[in-house]
């Protein structure tokens, strides 16, 4: 498919899982599930630069802290292999993070939180309370 018609596609099939997915039958909800999942990069961009969901997102102000903090929360689980990709794309959805999926996600599985900044975190966590 040309590049410029597959733009076209993904706009169009994004919009549609964004707006129609319940109304959809089984087959094309797993396709745009799988469609999604091949092209995490390119739905962040969609949902961010061409939906209101894009307006919404949260502001990250210490996103060094945050992520040793999603770290923590995530490496423990060793029976559990957690997916770094799933993960970063999901915070990409709420956050407003000028980064990609993969860059997000290598950040996450490096962040190691260290005693300096635990109590960095119990400081910030006593001035909110």
């Amino acid at each position: 498919m040309p590049l410029e018609k597959r733009g076209i596609f993904f706009d169009r099939t994004f919009g549609l899982a964004l707006s129609g997915y319940a109304e959809l039958p089984l087959a094309y909800r797993l396709f745009l599930v799988r469609l999604i999942k091949a092209n995490r990069q390119r739905f962040v961009e969609y949902v961010r630069e061409k939906t209101v969901l894009g307006a919404l997102l949260y502001r990250m102000d210490e996103l060094n802290l945050f992520l040793k903090v999603v770290n923590l929360l995530v490496d423990p689980y060793k029976n559990h292999k957690s997916s770094y990709t799933e993960i970063s794309f999901s915070l990409l959805l709420v956050f407003d993070m000028h980064v990609s999926v993969k860059y997000l996600a290598d950040k996450i599985r490096y962040a190691r939180m260290d005693s300096f900044d635990f109590a960095e975190l119990m400081e910030k966590s006593s001035e909110m309370g």
